[in-house]
């Protein structure tokens, strides 16, 4: 067997791999051209995007001819006439012996790892990997051709051969769906007969095992089938056959059809295949990454179906974790549509999947940011939910964020539909300058994004909000250079206000700290009680001082610890989704001013 290792020019150990997958008019995918890289692909994408059909399609290119039919409905439109079906699948670091002339070697097109390009001629002066391409054509006829691709040898009206049997079981990816049972025998493309050394050693335990069941049949059969042999030997005497003494019952092994499929793993006497669901797969994940050691290609859909979150990221750390001599594993392609999973990856291994609704066009675009100044890792980590939905709403920061999911929570009290319903989920974006390149990334990779600001400071980049908008970006900032804390003191009715303070002084260590704060920012009044206080909130003045000292960022003092005199009091989700959903929302048709109106103009954006 051809080994699945080679070492390259630049001395790296590298693995067999898919390096592009071309896909057109297969099912809901007309057209998709996508780079996967070394390691976990995770795609991603709401909605039917084409996630299921993409590794659906890798794995017919490689599949056993005589296991797959199709039929109408796998034609995109379900018009074979019009859509033939072609997925083309390009490896590279394909295994030396692939590249002799006499299997090959002759049909090798040019990759190029840098530049993501691919061209008919291999030329390694230049940059260019010797490539395999192969192809899957299927026309209304419902008959399917498989065949090595190269363009070129195509124009040239030469005959390109397909791959042997043989070398299709070496590049197989394996396949883990949401049922796990084929796995845990040794039956027909199953992962455990990928892990027994090769096809001979298959079929010489399989004889083997034949001959033991023959064995033990044999031991117990005479008892059993006495008086059955008995008359048996009377009859034939009656009608003149000779028999003799040795008639006996026996196991006829290719009678019973002893196959692969009908041995499989057990525990005592219980067949693994009785686990429960997350177990079952879990026990498969462990097994593919076994096989994973040749360099196999592995596909595993809806990776997190039946597995509790601790073993989600159990599962992930093993398909993540390198080699002995550190280089990466080869390709695991995941789907998913689970949080937990996001947050123990990188987003540089995640691709989200959009599917054009009119021209059916389907793309897998990196999720990794193009500039490395952005680092999009935090909110994988702490919103990975935003990744999952259509629309994300990006906020300056965790004040706005808990605005936003406070009144989400009082308009689904109130009868409107809820963010989740509508597929929307509120980020903070880290801040003035940082909120607007959170936006920018998530716009880039074809989401539906707001973006929600204050006006207390502009962004250094004074071009990046006009570029966001003319990217289609809805962008809603309050005006007057107010921050969200001013307009919560300001322009709440002043028992809003008094509830308002109230909580914000439960922040600090002891009431006198806050007269004290507030003292300091308005000595004219010279309070002496929070009571005191509460009597001067129809002053405007007033009330401007509260609002200053909730969105003061925190400083901290000589020792490096937060100065009690300088504390952001309100910089809190919790709080400011406090005061969203028992304040604000309650208060908007009391309010006047421009305040209700933004918030008005997000509600309708959210519900377009």
């Amino acid at each position: 067997m051809a080994p699945r290792v080679k070492v390259v020019s630049h001395g790296e150990t590298t693995d067999l791999r898919i390096v592009r997958v071309e896909i057109d008019n297969f099912r809901g995918i007309k057209r998709l051209d996508w780079q996967p890289r070394p390691g976990i692909n995770c795609l991603i994408g709401s909605g039917d995007s084409g996630k299921t059909t993409i590794l659906d399609a890798i794995e017919l290119v490689f599949a056993s001819r005589n296991g797959v039919m199709f039929d109408d409905a796998d034609f995109y439109d379900v018009d074979p006439k019009k859509n033939p079906i072609s997925i083309t699948v390009t490896l590279a670091d394909i295994p030396s012996e692939f590249l002799r002339n006499d299997r090959y070697g002759n049909y090798t097109r040019g990759w190029h790892g840098e530049t993501q390009t691919l061209e008919d001629e291999p030329d390694e002066a230049r940059g260019f990997q010797p490539a395999l391409s192969v192809r899957l054509t299927v026309d209304q006829t419902l008959e399917a051709e498989w065949g090595i691709f190269n363009r070129r040898l195509e124009k040239e009206g030469k005959r390109l051969p397909s791959l042997s049997y043989n070398d299709r079981q070496e590049v197989m990816p394996s396949r883990l769906g949401p049922y796990a049972d084929h796995h845990l025998g040794w039956g027909r493309l199953s992962v455990l007969n990928k892990i027994t050394e090769d096809a001979k050693g298959s079929r010489a335990l399989l004889a083997e095992a034949g001959r033991i069941a023959r064995a033990e049949f044999s031991k117990e059969s005479k008892a059993l089938f006495a008086e059955v042999i008995k008359q048996a030997k009377c009859a034939a005497q009656a009608l003149g056959v000779a028999v003799t003494d040795d008639l006996q019952a026996m196991l006829d092994i290719q009678a019973v059809g002893l196959s692969g499929r009908g041995i499989s793993l057990h525990e005592k006497n219980l067949p693994l295949r009785q686990l429960g669901l997350g177990s079952s797969r879990l026990f498969v994940a462990a097994l593919q990454d076994q096989a994973r050691v040749n360099a196999s290609i592995a596909l595993i859909d809806e990776v997190e179906h039946g597995l509790e979150p601790h073993r989600i990221a159990r599962v992930l750390r093993q398909l993540k974790a390198p080699k002995k001599d550190g280089s990466i594993k080869a390709q695991v392609f995941l789907t998913t549509h689970s949080p937990v999973v996001l947050c123990d990856l990188a987003v540089s291994q995640l691709h989200v999947v959009r599917r054009d609704k009119i021209t059916g066009d389907v793309t897998a675009l990196s999720a990794e940011p193009q500039f490395k100044s952005l680092d999009c890792q935090a909110v994988s980590r702490t919103t990975p939910e935003a990744f999952l939905v259509p629309t994300v709403l990006v906020c300056e920061g965790k004040t706005e964020v808990g605005l936003m999911r406070g009144l989400d929570h009082y308009w689904s009290d109130t009868g409107k539909s809820p963010f989740a319903t509508l597929g929307i989920v509120a980020v903070s974006g880290g801040g003035v300058d940082r909120a607007p390149m959170v936006a920018g990334y998530f716009r880039s990779l074809g989401y539906r994004v707001g973006l929600l600001l204050d006006t207390d400071r502009e962004p250094d980049d004074k071009t990046i909000l006009a570029e966001l908008k003319t990217a289609g970006v809805s962008i809603f900032r309050w005006k007057d250079k107010h921050a969200t804390e001013d307009h919560l003191f300001r322009d709440l009715p002043t028992p809003a206000v008094k509830k308002l303070l109230k909580s914000m002084i439960s922040f600090e260590a002891e009431e006198q700290s806050f007269i004290d704060r507030f003292n300091r920012r308005l000595p004219e009044r010279k309070i002496k009680s929070v009571g005191e206080l509460e009597q001067l909130l129809d002053d405007a003045k007033v009330r401007e001082v509260p609002g200053g000292l909730a969105k003061v960022r925190d400083k901290l003092d000589k020792d490096g610890k937060p100065d009690p005199r300088e504390r952001g009091v309100f910089k809190d989700i919790a709080a400011s989704e406090w005061g969203g959903e028992q304040l604000v929302g309650p208060n908007l048709n009391t309010m006047t001013g421009d305040f209700p109106q933004i918030i008005g103009k997000i509600r309708t954006w959210a519900d377009q």
